[in-house]
């Protein structure tokens, strides 16, 4: 018990100490890791437990989309909109995966958040200017 307040208060510190790109990476890992929970829970028939970990994985790709940078996406920026879309999309095929019981949707999104996580982690760690304030809405922006 201990053991889990202790890495939640380190999560905590992670969280509140991270610079926005960070952020953005650590909710793409944090997808990744739900998504993956969610596939091995399908391999032990825990349906419950797979949709719980969708879920999951569903509210992170929504605070993706709602993190997105309104402004940009208003004046018709290309890469904020083909992140808006990607995320939708992402988000329908996990509705999809829990309903169907659909490894593939699951895999699917996998595969396209992977290829996410690593073009940000490349973003981060070369050129931190990428990345602006926050929106009002929420705790990021993502820009385009």
């Amino acid at each position: 018990m201990k053991q889990d307040r202790y890495r939640k208060q380190y999560n905590q510190v992670q969280i509140q100490t991270a610079n926005k790109g960070k952020l953005i990476v650590m909710l793409y890992q944090g997808a990744l890791k739900f998504m993956k929970k969610a596939l091995q829970d399908m391999d032990k028939k825990d349906m419950e437990q797979k949709g719980n970990a969708l879920i999951k994985a569903q509210d992170i790709i929504l605070e993706l989309l709602y993190a997105l940078d309104q402004e940009k996406l208003n004046s018709g920026n290309e890469l904020a909109l083909n992140l808006q879309r990607l995320y939708l999309y992402a988000y329908r095929r996990l509705v999809h995966a829990n309903l169907r019981q659909d490894e593939e949707a699951i895999k699917e999104i996998i595969s396209i958040m992977t290829n996410l996580v690593e073009a940000w982690e490349t973003v981060v760690a070369s050129d931190g200017s990428m990345v602006t304030t926050p929106s009002s809405q929420s705790g990021l922006t993502i820009t385009g």
